[in-house]
Protein backbone atom coordinates (compact mmCIF):
# COMPACT_ATOMS: atom_id res chain seq x y z
CA UNK A 1 0.00 0.00 0.00
CA UNK A 2 2.89 2.35 0.71
CA UNK A 3 4.14 1.77 -2.85
CA UNK A 4 0.70 2.48 -4.30
CA UNK A 5 0.60 5.81 -2.49
CA UNK A 6 4.20 6.56 -3.45
CA UNK A 7 3.42 6.03 -7.14
CA UNK A 8 0.54 8.48 -6.87
CA UNK A 9 -2.05 5.82 -7.72
CA UNK A 10 -3.62 5.36 -4.31
CA UNK A 11 -4.87 7.86 -1.78
CA UNK A 12 -4.97 7.46 1.97
CA UNK A 13 -8.48 7.78 3.35
CA UNK A 14 -8.89 10.79 5.62
CA UNK A 15 -9.13 10.04 9.33
CA UNK A 16 -9.32 12.39 12.33
CA UNK A 17 -5.82 13.29 13.60
CA UNK A 18 -6.47 11.62 16.94
CA UNK A 19 -7.38 8.34 15.20
CA UNK A 20 -4.33 8.14 12.93
CA UNK A 21 -1.88 5.38 13.80
CA UNK A 22 1.31 5.26 11.74
CA UNK A 23 1.72 1.56 12.55
CA UNK A 24 -1.88 0.59 11.75
CA UNK A 25 -3.71 -0.35 8.58
CA UNK A 26 -5.59 2.52 6.96
CA UNK A 27 -7.76 2.30 3.88
CA UNK A 28 -6.25 3.25 0.54
CA UNK A 29 -8.57 4.09 -2.34
CA UNK A 30 -8.23 4.63 -6.09
CA UNK A 31 -10.71 7.03 -7.68
CA UNK A 32 -9.29 7.77 -11.15
CA UNK A 33 -11.35 5.72 -13.69
CA UNK A 34 -8.60 5.56 -16.32
CA UNK A 35 -6.08 4.27 -13.78
CA UNK A 36 -8.54 1.62 -12.63
CA UNK A 37 -9.03 0.46 -16.23
CA UNK A 38 -5.28 0.39 -16.79
CA UNK A 39 -4.64 -1.63 -13.62
CA UNK A 40 -7.34 -4.10 -14.65
CA UNK A 41 -5.55 -4.62 -17.97
CA UNK A 42 -2.31 -5.29 -16.10
CA UNK A 43 -3.93 -7.89 -13.88
CA UNK A 44 -5.53 -9.59 -16.89
CA UNK A 45 -2.10 -9.88 -18.53
CA UNK A 46 -0.37 -10.97 -15.31
CA UNK A 47 -0.12 -14.67 -16.12
CA UNK A 48 1.08 -17.40 -13.75
CA UNK A 49 4.59 -17.29 -15.22
CA UNK A 50 4.83 -13.62 -14.28
CA UNK A 51 3.52 -14.35 -10.80
CA UNK A 52 6.11 -17.10 -10.32
CA UNK A 53 8.89 -14.70 -11.32
CA UNK A 54 7.51 -12.12 -8.89
CA UNK A 55 7.42 -14.70 -6.08
CA UNK A 56 10.98 -15.85 -6.83
CA UNK A 57 12.22 -12.27 -6.69
CA UNK A 58 10.48 -11.69 -3.36
CA UNK A 59 12.03 -14.79 -1.80
CA UNK A 60 15.48 -14.00 -3.20
CA UNK A 61 15.36 -10.44 -1.88
CA UNK A 62 14.25 -11.36 1.66
CA UNK A 63 16.73 -9.73 4.03
CA UNK A 64 16.23 -12.26 6.83
CA UNK A 65 15.08 -15.87 7.03
CA UNK A 66 12.16 -14.79 9.20
CA UNK A 67 10.95 -12.66 6.30
CA UNK A 68 10.67 -15.72 4.07
CA UNK A 69 7.86 -17.05 6.27
CA UNK A 70 5.73 -13.94 5.76
CA UNK A 71 6.35 -14.04 2.01
CA UNK A 72 5.37 -17.72 1.90
CA UNK A 73 2.05 -16.88 3.55
CA UNK A 74 1.31 -14.48 0.69
CA UNK A 75 2.43 -17.13 -1.80
CA UNK A 76 -0.22 -19.49 -0.40
CA UNK A 77 -2.90 -16.86 -1.05
CA UNK A 78 -1.59 -16.33 -4.59
CA UNK A 79 -1.82 -20.09 -5.18
CA UNK A 80 -5.38 -20.23 -3.82
CA UNK A 81 -6.52 -17.44 -6.14
CA UNK A 82 -4.73 -19.08 -9.06
CA UNK A 83 -6.20 -22.54 -8.51
CA UNK A 84 -9.64 -21.76 -7.06
CA UNK A 85 -10.31 -18.24 -8.34
CA UNK A 86 -13.67 -17.95 -10.11
CA UNK A 87 -13.77 -21.66 -10.99
CA UNK A 88 -14.76 -24.82 -9.15
CA UNK A 89 -11.77 -27.12 -8.71
CA UNK A 90 -11.51 -30.48 -6.95
CA UNK A 91 -9.48 -30.21 -3.76
CA UNK A 92 -7.41 -33.27 -4.67
CA UNK A 93 -6.22 -31.48 -7.81
CA UNK A 94 -4.22 -29.18 -5.55
CA UNK A 95 -3.76 -31.01 -2.22
CA UNK A 96 -2.86 -34.55 -1.22
CA UNK A 97 -5.66 -36.65 0.32
CA UNK A 98 -5.75 -40.32 1.40
CA UNK A 99 -7.12 -42.51 -1.39
CA UNK A 100 -10.11 -43.53 0.74
CA UNK A 101 -11.05 -39.91 1.47
CA UNK A 102 -14.11 -38.48 -0.26
CA UNK A 103 -13.30 -34.92 0.74
CA UNK A 104 -10.67 -34.50 -1.97
CA UNK A 105 -13.21 -35.00 -4.76
CA UNK A 106 -15.32 -32.05 -3.61
CA UNK A 107 -15.13 -29.11 -6.01
CA UNK A 108 -14.83 -25.68 -4.42
CA UNK A 109 -14.09 -22.11 -5.46
CA UNK A 110 -12.65 -19.15 -3.58
CA UNK A 111 -15.30 -16.69 -2.40
CA UNK A 112 -15.59 -13.50 -0.41
CA UNK A 113 -18.36 -12.51 1.99
CA UNK A 114 -20.02 -9.16 2.62
CA UNK A 115 -22.79 -8.36 5.12
CA UNK A 116 -25.53 -6.21 3.61
CA UNK A 117 -27.49 -3.51 5.42
CA UNK A 118 -30.23 -6.06 6.12
CA UNK A 119 -27.73 -8.24 7.99
CA UNK A 120 -27.62 -10.98 5.36
CA UNK A 121 -24.16 -12.27 4.41
CA UNK A 122 -23.67 -12.27 0.64
CA UNK A 123 -21.22 -14.50 -1.21
CA UNK A 124 -19.21 -13.58 -4.32
CA UNK A 125 -16.65 -15.54 -6.37
CA UNK A 126 -13.11 -14.17 -6.35
CA UNK A 127 -10.48 -14.10 -9.08
CA UNK A 128 -7.65 -11.79 -10.16
CA UNK A 129 -10.09 -9.60 -12.06
CA UNK A 130 -13.36 -10.04 -10.14
CA UNK A 131 -14.60 -9.80 -6.58
CA UNK A 132 -16.59 -7.71 -4.14
CA UNK A 133 -13.67 -5.64 -2.81
CA UNK A 134 -10.56 -3.86 -4.05
CA UNK A 135 -8.57 -6.02 -1.59
CA UNK A 136 -8.04 -9.77 -1.73
CA UNK A 137 -6.38 -10.09 1.68
CA UNK A 138 -6.62 -8.18 4.95
CA UNK A 139 -3.83 -7.99 7.56
CA UNK A 140 -5.14 -8.06 11.12
CA UNK A 141 -2.96 -6.46 13.80
CA UNK A 142 -4.93 -7.56 16.87
CA UNK A 143 -7.76 -9.92 17.95
CA UNK A 144 -10.34 -7.15 17.46
CA UNK A 145 -9.46 -7.04 13.76
CA UNK A 146 -9.93 -10.82 13.51
CA UNK A 147 -13.37 -10.65 15.15
CA UNK A 148 -14.38 -7.74 12.94
CA UNK A 149 -13.42 -9.73 9.84
CA UNK A 150 -15.65 -12.65 10.80
CA UNK A 151 -18.55 -10.35 11.65
CA UNK A 152 -18.22 -8.71 8.23
CA UNK A 153 -15.32 -9.51 5.87
CA UNK A 154 -16.41 -6.50 3.75
CA UNK A 155 -15.78 -8.43 0.56
CA UNK A 156 -12.18 -9.37 1.31
CA UNK A 157 -11.41 -12.96 0.35
CA UNK A 158 -8.75 -13.79 2.94
CA UNK A 159 -7.51 -12.83 6.38
CA UNK A 160 -3.94 -12.77 7.64
CA UNK A 161 -4.60 -12.99 11.41
CA UNK A 162 -2.42 -11.26 13.99
CA UNK A 163 0.73 -13.15 14.98
CA UNK A 164 -0.76 -14.59 18.19
CA UNK A 165 -3.91 -16.08 16.66
CA UNK A 166 -2.49 -19.35 15.33
CA UNK A 167 -3.35 -19.69 11.62
CA UNK A 168 -1.24 -17.81 9.10
CA UNK A 169 -4.12 -17.42 6.65
CA UNK A 170 -7.90 -17.90 6.65
CA UNK A 171 -10.41 -17.87 3.80
CA UNK A 172 -13.75 -19.21 2.59
CA UNK A 173 -14.58 -21.74 -0.12
CA UNK A 174 -17.95 -22.52 -1.66
CA UNK A 175 -18.78 -26.13 -2.55
CA UNK A 176 -20.17 -26.59 -6.05
CA UNK A 177 -22.81 -29.27 -5.50
CA UNK A 178 -24.39 -28.01 -2.27
CA UNK A 179 -23.41 -24.32 -2.23
CA UNK A 180 -22.06 -24.89 1.29
CA UNK A 181 -19.53 -22.39 2.63
CA UNK A 182 -16.33 -23.92 4.00
CA UNK A 183 -13.98 -21.98 6.27
CA UNK A 184 -10.29 -22.82 5.78
CA UNK A 185 -7.39 -22.11 8.13
CA UNK A 186 -3.79 -22.48 6.97
CA UNK A 187 -0.46 -22.95 8.68
CA UNK A 188 2.16 -21.99 6.10
CA UNK A 189 5.72 -22.92 7.00
CA UNK A 190 8.65 -24.42 5.13
CA UNK A 191 11.12 -27.11 6.13
CA UNK A 192 12.80 -30.14 4.50
CA UNK A 193 11.46 -32.40 7.29
CA UNK A 194 8.32 -32.50 9.41
CA UNK A 195 8.42 -33.88 12.93
CA UNK A 196 5.37 -35.36 14.62
CA UNK A 197 5.45 -32.61 17.25
CA UNK A 198 5.36 -29.97 14.52
CA UNK A 199 2.41 -31.65 12.80
CA UNK A 200 0.43 -31.69 16.05
CA UNK A 201 1.23 -28.04 16.77
CA UNK A 202 0.27 -27.03 13.24
CA UNK A 203 -3.05 -28.91 13.38
CA UNK A 204 -3.90 -27.42 16.78
CA UNK A 205 -3.00 -23.92 15.63
CA UNK A 206 -5.67 -23.97 12.91
CA UNK A 207 -8.43 -25.39 15.13
CA UNK A 208 -10.72 -22.60 16.46
CA UNK A 209 -10.71 -24.10 19.97
CA UNK A 210 -6.95 -23.50 20.17
CA UNK A 211 -6.75 -20.00 18.69
CA UNK A 212 -4.40 -17.77 20.71
CA UNK A 213 -3.07 -20.76 22.67
CA UNK A 214 -0.60 -22.50 20.31
CA UNK A 215 2.70 -21.30 18.89
CA UNK A 216 4.16 -23.43 16.11
CA UNK A 217 7.95 -23.74 16.33
CA UNK A 218 8.89 -24.51 12.77
CA UNK A 219 12.35 -23.79 11.41
CA UNK A 220 12.95 -22.57 7.89
CA UNK A 221 16.00 -24.11 6.28
CA UNK A 222 17.56 -23.36 2.94
CA UNK A 223 19.32 -25.75 0.60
Amino acid sequence: MHDIIGFGIGHLAKVPPDDFNAEGNHQVYIDEPLIILYLRCLFEKWHWTSRRAWISNLLASALERSGIGYIFEEVVLVALVEKFGNTFTALNKVFDFPQASTVGSRKVRLVSLRRDADGVMRCSPVSWTAGSSDQIGFNAVNPADVLAFFKDPCGKAALFPDVNCGPDLMNFFQEEETGELIGASWQAKGSPTLKTETWVQALNSVAPDYFYTVVVHFGIESR
